[in-house]
C-alpha cells in the first residue's frame, strides 16, 4: 500500500520548496512518485522538478478538486498502477481545497492502491491574515484539514508570524505547527507531527466565499527575448486595480542575456538565473481583466492565451 502525503498551500506559499527538501531529506533513498497541479498552462514547479531529475505527472490548466476531477482519478489510479511507489507526494494548485483532495484520494480506484498518510499544508506568515480575510474558505480549509502547519517566511520574529499563529492556532488547534528557518528545520518532525488529531468535520466553521471570488488565469508568452527592465516596469503595474486582483505570476523568461526564472507573490517578485527552456508567463488571480494585463505585456511581444 502506497503512502500518500498531500502538500498544500495557497499560491506562492512555498509548496514546492518543501517538497524537494522532503524529497532530499527523506525520501532520498525511497521509491517516490509526484503529482503536480498547476491552476494555470506554465507548469513552472513541475518544471523544476523534473529538472532535479524526478518524474512527476502533471495535471494543470484546472483544479484537481474542481474541473480535472475526473483527470487525477485517473491519472493517480495509473501512477500507482504502473510505477508501484512506496511514497506518494501531490501538491495540489494553490486554490485547492485540501479537504477535496482527499476526498479524491478516498475514491475507491485510488484507495485500493494508496492511502493518505499526512497532510501537510505551507502557510505564508507573511500574508496569512490577508489572504484569510480575502479568500475565506479556499485558505481556511487547507488550514482547517491539515495534520501539520508549516510556516514560510518565518525566519525571524515579527508581530505578522504572532498574528499568523494565533490565527492557524484558532483555526486549527490539533496541527503540529512549524515556524523559523527550514534550513534547520527536521523533516522528521513535519513527517510525524506530535499533536493529537481530530477527524471531526470543522467546515461550519468556515467563512463562505462569496461568487465572485473565483479564480482565474492567463497566459503570456513572449514572441523574443524581453529586457529585465521592461519587464520589471510591467510587473509594477500588476497592483493597478484595473488589471484586477492579481496573486501569483511565474514562468521563464528569455532575457537578452540569459533565461530567468520569474517568482512574483503579493507585488514582491524574484528573478533568477535558470536552464529551463521557455519564454512565456502565467498570471493567476481573481477577477482578471484581459484587456489591461494585454496592454501591459503587449509591448513586451506578448499576446495573451
Amino acid at each position: 500500500m502506497t503512502d500518500i502525503y498531500l502538500i498544500s498551500g495557497f499560491l506562492g506559499a512555498g509548496k514546492t520548496t518543501l517538497l524537494q527538501k522532503l524529497l532530499r531529506e527523506a525520501f532520498s533513498e525511497t521509491s517516490v512518485a509526484l503529482v503536480e497541479n498547476d491552476f494555470g498552462s506554465v507548469s513552472l514547479d513541475s518544471a523544476i522538478l523534473k529538472e532535479q531529475g524526478y518524474s512527476v505527472k502533471e495535471i494543470h490548466s484546472g483544479c484537481i478538486c474542481c474541473s480535472l476531477t475526473g483527470d487525477f482519478i485517473g491519472a493517480v489510479s495509473a501512477l500507482l498502477k504502473q510505477q508501484k511507489p512506496e511514497i506518494l507526494l501531490v501538491e495540489p494548485s494553490g486554490v485547492a481545497k485540501l479537504s477535496e483532495v482527499e476526498a479524491l484520494c478516498r475514491n475507491p480506484k485510488i484507495a485500493s492502491l494508496a492511502a493518505v498518510r499526512q497532510k501537510i499544508t505551507v502557510v505564508d506568515a507573511e500574508h496569512c491574515c490577508t489572504y484569510c480575510n480575502n479568500f475565506g474558505e479556499f485558505f481556511e480549509d487547507q488550514i482547517t484539514h491539515a495534520h501539520t502547519i508549516v510556516f514560510s517566511h518565518s525566519e525571524q520574529p515579527s508581530a505578522k508570524l504572532e498574528q499568523a499563529q494565533a490565527l492557524v492556532h484558532r483555526l486549527n488547534p490539533f496541527a503540529a505547527a512549524f515556524s523559523g528557518s527550514w534550513d534547520s528545520l527536521n523533516v522528521l518532525d513535519i513527517l510525524t507531527p506530535q499533536k493529537s488529531e481530530s477527524h471531526f468535520s470543522r467546515s461550519h466553521f468556515l467563512r463562505p466565499l462569496p461568487s465572485e471570488n473565483s479564480f482565474s488565469s492567463m497566459t503570456f508568452p513572449f514572441s523574443h527575448p524581453v529586457e529585465l527592465t521592461q519587464l520589471a516596469q510591467a510587473l509594477t503595474k500588476l497592483q493597478d486595480a484595473a488589471c484586477g486582483t492579481v496573486l501569483r505570476v511565474k514562468g521563464i523568461v528569455q532575457t537578452r542575456s540569459f533565461p530567468v526564472q520569474l517568482q512574483f507573490v503579493c507585488g514582491q517578485w524574484t528573478t533568477e538565473p535558470t536552464t529551463l527552456e521557455g519564454n512565456e508567463i502565467c498570471i493567476i488571480g481573481k477577477a482578471l481583466n484581459e484587456d489591461a494585463l494585454k496592454a501591459i505585456f503587449a509591448p513586451l511581444g506578448s499576446d495573451p492565451q
